[in-house]
């Protein structure tokens, strides 16, 4: 017979696509997909950031080049603070929701 508390316990432990992944939760595959994602995208800010900045420094040739230069810069920059700050307030949702 089920008591009254066991009947409300849910197990977190899902196979994914019918296959069972060795113990993987709904927790770990958002972890995964939400680091890989914030790591990705800080790599095409970095490489943003370098074509940025050589077409600032090829600026001499034209000057539009140096603004289009600095503007991807820029751009790259902030994009790397909405990647950092995003992933800060995922891990501090992550940890209140999970507790690891």
């Amino acid at each position: 017979m089920v008591n009254e508390r066991q009947k409300y316990v849910y197990n977190t432990n899902m196979s994914v696509s019918g296959l069972y992944a060795g113990g993987i939760t709904w927790s770990n595959i958002v972890n995964n997909i939400v680091a890989t994602l914030g790591v990705t995208i800080f790599f095409v800010s970095v490489a943003a950031f370098l074509i940025g900045s050589l077409m600032y420094i090829s600026g001499f040739v034209s000057e539009e080049n140096k603004n289009k230069g600095k503007n991807l810069m820029i751009g790259a920059l902030f994009g790397m603070a909405v990647v950092l700050s995003a992933k800060a307030i995922f891990n501090t949702a992550y940890f209140f929701v999970y507790g690891n």
